[in-house]
């Protein structure tokens, strides 16, 4: 009898370290860890927005204060990134599993921190506000004025028009970079400002105009070249895997795995027939296209990191990956 008790006791006792060892795992991680530390630190529950998103989806901080974000996935995986301009991604996070990052805000302003992994139908929904603000400033930090957004309201244009189909321009571009030295090009089309506000068919007629000698098929193979330059870097693209490639597509063909769930069919920047003008394009990620499942990118993007986001949707319009 005293046997049985002794190994009914032992097998107790395992139990209890057993399952104290995750408990105090989790004791050390989410109260005595914070309690200890020297500065503020903040835990971030991280729930599909059907089941609450971000908790806390809003935090201050002051300008010069140390503070610590720790991130929990605490259903499925989520990929954390805090923006515009602070460059922070903290990658994919695991179910039960922590991402964290410190920081000291050295000037005041308005942060967005969201998910970049698809995590449910209502993935873009998955945001919180970081603000960072000045004691000793009076009044809230509003985002500064956007030059190409004022001048598309200024003219009254409406980025949310249904694009029509352009003519006259070929998703190919081969050799489009040694041709460009055999046409003589109007100064507008190498500037890239104009090349913002205006379609490659406007600037395909201004080739034409200015080489009416030369073959149409050479003209559409340079004006695709300048409408696909520069050449995208590897962090726009994963800006675009990360955060347009669901509904867009990989290649931007419009078919990403969330495609059948919005709203309106994604566009497809694969396809050049229906490219709009860049200046269009740029404000509709800044902004969202209203009456779509298009959310705004402005409080996540700067807004260089937009206009060679734009830069990249027409190499993918002209095949380049």
């Amino acid at each position: 009898m005293t046997g049985k008790m002794g190994n009914r006791a032992a097998l107790v006792v395992l139990v209890l370290v057993l399952a104290g060892i995750p408990a105090s795992i989790v004791g050390y991680q989410y109260w005595l860890r914070p309690a200890l530390a020297d500065h503020r630190v903040v835990d971030i529950a991280a729930l599909v927005p059907e089941n609450g998103g971000f908790s806390p989806d809003l935090i201050r901080v002051g300008v010069g204060e140390t503070i610590t974000l720790r991130f929990a996935a605490d259903d499925v995986a989520h990929g954390i990134a805090i923006g515009p301009g602070l460059d922070i991604d903290l990658g994919q996070i695991d179910p039960g599993h922590v991402g964290e990052v410190t920081l000291t805000p050295d000037s005041p302003g308005v942060y967005t921190y969201y998910c970049n992994t698809w995590c449910s139908p209502n993935h873009w929904r998955m945001r919180g506000i970081l603000e960072v603000v000045d004691p000793t400033a009076a009044g809230a930090v509003g985002a500064p004025p956007d030059p190409i957004i004022e001048a598309l309201i200024a003219a009254s244009v409406d980025i949310d028009a249904k694009p029509q189909l352009a003519e006259g321009i070929s998703p190919d571009r081969p050799n489009g970079e040694q041709k460009l030295e055999t046409v003589e090009v109007p100064p507008g089309l190498l500037d890239p400002t104009w090349r913002l506000s205006h379609t490659p068919a406007e600037g395909l007629v201004a080739l034409q105009a200015q080489n009416p000698e030369v073959a149409d098929d050479v003209l559409t193979d340079v004006t695709a070249y300048l409408w696909s330059e520069p050449t995208p870097t590897v962090e726009i693209k994963e800006l675009f895997a990360k955060n347009c490639a669901a509904c867009h597509g990989e290649l931007g063909a419009g078919d990403g795995p969330a495609a059948t769930s919005t709203l309106e069919t994604p566009v497809a920047f694969a396809d050049v027939a229906w490219f709009r003008r860049g200046d269009i394009w740029y404000a509709k990620i800044r902004r969202g296209g209203m009456g779509t499942d298009m959310p705004n990118f402005g409080t996540l993007f700067t807004i260089e990191e937009t206009r060679l986001l734009v830069d990249y949707l027409w190499s993918l319009s002209f095949g380049e990956s």
